[in-house]
């Protein structure tokens, strides 16, 4: 299960975070290049089941996810189930996500109709790694852009993921964050956005 805050950003903002996680103990950062594809059935069998397949690249890595909506959430967090594999095509990852925990139902009926590139999502990540006591949380700041059938936009995010440890610790760090820099949540998802260019 992913757990995660999602803030609307600007590039000021960025490097306001970006101050904040560098001041605390433990933190270290690191930069991924990021494009994601977004796939469906021309039918829109994904969309029905509330679910996401995504192809990210990231840097020299080529992984396979799906997400599945879990909308029993705490104010202001978004949680998902989340299965992930390696895969250097969207056909592979579906013949491997089931061994990872995703409907296999869902995967075999994705993978018995045509699939469609939907929209891409193309940006620089900013990840750092945050630790306090037994706590791990990755800050993700996000700047790119959202692409779908030729028309783009801007994207600019801050996320919080827990990594592991204590949940209660997670949301003080987010709350920490999201107070010192007054930040905004975005409740819709870079698949979402991406969708409405």
């Amino acid at each position: 299960m992913e757990k995660e805050y999602k803030w609307r950003a600007d590039p000021l903002l960025l490097g306001q975070a970006l101050l904040w996680a560098s001041a605390r103990i433990g933190s270290q950062s690191r930069t991924i290049h990021m494009r994601s594809q977004y796939f469906d059935t021309a039918d829109g069998l994904l969309r029905r089941q509330e679910a996401a397949l995504r192809l990210r690249r990231e840097n020299e890595r080529s992984v396979c996810c799906m997400k599945l909506r879990n909308e029993n959430t705490p104010e202001g967090m978004r949680a998902h189930e989340e299965y992930e594999c390696d895969a250097q095509s969207v056909e592979q990852g579906l013949a491997a996500l089931p061994g990872k925990g995703a409907p296999r139902a869902l995967c075999e009926a994705a993978s018995a109709a045509p699939l469609e590139l939907i929209c891409t999502v193309d940006f620089r990540r900013c990840a750092v790694l945050l630790q306090q006591s037994n706590t791990v949380c990755e800050l993700a700041l996000d700047e790119g852009t959202l692409c779908r059938e030729g028309r783009t936009a801007p994207l600019c995010e801050i996320e919080l993921e827990l990594i592991a440890g204590d949940e209660a610790v997670f949301h003080e760090l987010a709350g920490e964050l999201a107070e010192h820099l007054s930040l905004v949540p975005e409740p819709e998802s870079k698949l979402a956005r991406a969708m409405r260019v």
